[in-house]
Order: structure tokens, then C-alpha cells, then sequence
């Protein structure tokens, strides 16, 4: 049996996110998957941080270095952010690793603005690419950062964005990596974390055509967080998937530091053990 973690990208949700899976303590995966905060998160894995560390830089200085405002203000501005604190953190981090020169097998998806399809990074399709433009892709969410330019194997520039247009959720990308790998769709178990709260009751207030402006990405995000994991459900069975998803998050933009206090506890006090027991499960 092979193991997937797969995150969700989530923005500042994915502080909670790092605060719990210190709590699987040493479990090793096989094979990890991110989409936006979520690549940051599996990249952190898979160059062996350990999750404390990762923990710590979460909590610490990251998010608002990543969530740096302009100077000015320019209404016409494409991006609420730009994206100078992102590379600087991804670049301390990361470095000048490649996407297929990680420890373990790494799955991060993102959105190819011009091609109008996915583009996935893997240890085996786009591995030659920088690790941190595979996560600046991956995180470029429309409205908060601007469309990330990447230069692709070719040295031809790229017009990548967040990996959350099509693939919030990136377990079915994950177990394709796996299943390019020749791993048997019954000797996989992936556990799929969500790391951001339901919109629907921010959607059920909305009353006019330019209030749905306010949750229009979460709602997209969702939906197709919800088809993955309807899809994955049924791939995979009960005893080869577990969706991690605390009922009780915050619903709010992924980039307001007044819900990180609610995000932290929420995953504070939510346990662990189902998931540790899906883990600990030969699933056979």
C-alpha cells in the first residue's frame, strides 16, 4: 500500500493546516500533492522539514511576508498583492531545487492561462522546473497576485496561475503521479485535507449581482474541491480514503489575518485519531 497527503490550497487557512499534522507525528507518506498553500506545505515535506519546523514558519513571519501589500495604491491594479515577498520566502526556502529533485515524489497543480488547461508538476512531467515557480504558479490566485511569468523547459515564458481554478483539491492529481508510477489503483490510500471553511451561508446573503463578486472564487474553489472528492470517493474506497474537513473553520477570504486565531484553534482542538487509524489501517 502506497500513502498520498494531498492539501488544498487555502491561503492563510493552511496555518492551520501546518499546526495539525505535527500531530500524525513521524508517519512517512509516499507520495504528496499541494495546490496553492497546500504546494508550500507538501514542499516543505518532501525536502525533509520536519513538521515542526514547517509548524513554526507558519505561525511565524511567512504569511504576512507572502500577503505584502503595494505601496501604493492603484485601483487599477490587476492583484490586490504583488508577488516580491512570495519569491523572496520561496526562494530562502527552496532555493534552486527542481521539482523532481525532491526526497519524495511531489505532485503541485496550477492553471495555464493561455493553453486554458492544468498544468501539473511531477517527478516525472515538468520535474526540470524550479520548485519555487512551480509553487509561485500554484499560488497565484486571481484578484490576490498576479499572473506568474515562468520561463519552461524551453525557456519560452509560461502564463501560469493558481492551481485552485481546476484542481483546489489535488488528490486525483496526485494518484494520476501514482498510477504513472505504475502503482495499482487498489494499493493506494490518500489522505485529503481541506483547509478552508463552506461559503454557502456568505453565498445565501447574497442579494445582489455584485455581492456575488465577494464569494465567487470560494464557490468555484468548493465546487470543484467537491467533484475531486466525489470522484476520489468512488475511485478509492472508504478504507483507501479519508477527507480531513472540520466543520467548524471560519468562513472568510483566505487572505483576512483576523480569522487566523479562529483557524489555529479550530485545528487545535480537532482530532486526530480517525486519521491516524485510516493511516495505521493496511487498508487491505
Amino acid at each position: 500500500m502506497k500513502t498520498l497527503l494531498a492539501i488544498d490550497g487555502g491561503g492563510l487557512f493552511g496555518i492551520g493546516v501546518a499546526n495539525w499534522i505535527p500531530k500524525l507525528g513521524n508517519f512517512a507518506f509516499d507520495y504528496y500533492a499541494g495546490t496553492s498553500v497546500g504546494s508550500i506545505l507538501a514542499a516543505c515535506y518532501v525536502v525533509g522539514m520536519e513538521s515542526k519546523d514547517v509548524q513554526e514558519k507558519f505561525n511565524g513571519e511567512l504569511p504576512r511576508r507572502i500577503f505584502t501589500k503595494p505601496r501604493s495604491v492603484n485601483p487599477l491594479r490587476p492583484a490586490v498583492y504583488d508577488d516580491k515577498g512570495a519569491k523572496e520566502v520561496l526562494k530562502e526556502i527552496f532555493g534552486d531545487i527542481r521539482v523532481g529533485d525532491t526526497k519524495y515524489p511531489l505532485v503541485i497543480v496550477a492553471w495555464n492561462y493561455v493553453k486554458r488547461k492544468e498544468k501539473v508538476f511531477t517527478h516525472k512531467f515538468n520535474s526540470s522546473y524550479l520548485l519555487r515557480d512551480a509553487i509561485l504558479a500554484s499560488m497565484s490566485a486571481p484578484t490576490y497576485f498576479p499572473v506568474a511569468k515562468i520561463k519552461d523547459e524551453e525557456g519560452r515564458e509560461e502564463l501560469l496561475g493558481d492551481g485552485g481554478v481546476c484542481g483546489n483539491d489535488p488528490s486525483l492529481a496526485g494518484i494520476s503521479a501514482m498510477r504513472d508510477d505504475s502503482v495499482q489503483t487498489r494499493h493506494i490510500k490518500c489522505l485529503s485535507v481541506c483547509t478552508c471553511g463552506d461559503p454557502k451561508e456568505r453565498a445565501l446573503k447574497v442579494s445582489t449581482k455584485v455581492g456575488w463578486l465577494s464569494v465567487i472564487i470560494d464557490i468555484i474553489a468548493l465546487g470543484n474541491v467537491a467533484y475531486t472528492s466525489y470522484g476520489v470517493g468512488r475511485l478509492l474506497d472508504d478504507a483507501r480514503y479519508f477527507r480531513v474537513s472540520p466543520k467548524t473553520l471560519p468562513c472568510g477570504a483566505m487572505d483576512d489575518f483576523k480569522l487566523v486565531p479562529k483557524i489555529q484553534q479550530v485545528w487545535k482542538e480537532f482530532d486526530h485519531s480517525a486519521a491516524l487509524e485510516f493511516l495505521n489501517n493496511s487498508g487491505e
